[in-house]
């Protein structure tokens, strides 16, 4: 399996991003981080998921998906289109519900190139942020998501409590 990244390319408010390989949460924070900044410069910005050259996308990635697609449709009320030719994943897309939440094309090609998005180096508590959130994402899709997901999403905001009181602990010392 390659290790994973994704590529980007746009033209005028079009944007595909491009997961190629074994896309893991590691990428998140960068996507993410693309992603926010691309919305904060254009809002009506039509964005398409490229799953094509995708041997896996983890939890953490969907979710962070999912979250990018509830921010899109808020600020301008457009779908997001996920592009999975790969049947592997559009199952876990449609067992996931993403199906209620993208427009998901498993047909024709949305093209070649881009480049790679940069990645970031996140700091421990800035990654377990982005997974806790995509997770909790996850579970607002469906029930077997949420009972999927709960005991994970349980223990992570366990860990990020105890980190903050740790942390104001230290600050009051």
């Amino acid at each position: 399996m390659s290790e994973g990244r994704v590529l980007y390319a746009g033209h005028d408010h079009a944007h595909v991003l491009r997961y190629v390989g074994d896309v893991r949460h590691s990428l998140a924070p960068s996507v993410t981080g693309f992603v926010d900044a691309l919305l904060d410069r254009e809002p009506d910005a039509e964005l398409l998921f490229d799953f094509s050259q995708a041997e896996i996308i983890d939890s953490t990635n969907l979710g962070a998906i999912a979250r990018i697609a509830d921010r899109v449709t808020t600020s301008n009320g457009k779908r997001v289109t996920i592009f999975s030719p790969r049947a592997e994943i559009t199952q876990v897309l449609f067992s996931m519900a993403f199906d209620e939440v993208f427009d998901i094309c498993t047909e024709g090609t949305p093209g070649a190139g881009g480049a790679p998005i940069p990645r970031i180096d996140a700091s421990r508590e800035a990654s377990s942020q982005t997974v806790l959130l995509a997770h909790q994402r996850l579970m607002q899709m469906n029930e077997s998501n949420r009972e999927q997901f709960r005991e994970l999403v349980e223990l992570m905001e366990r860990e990020l409590a105890s980190a903050d009181e740790d942390e104001n602990r230290r600050a009051k010392s």
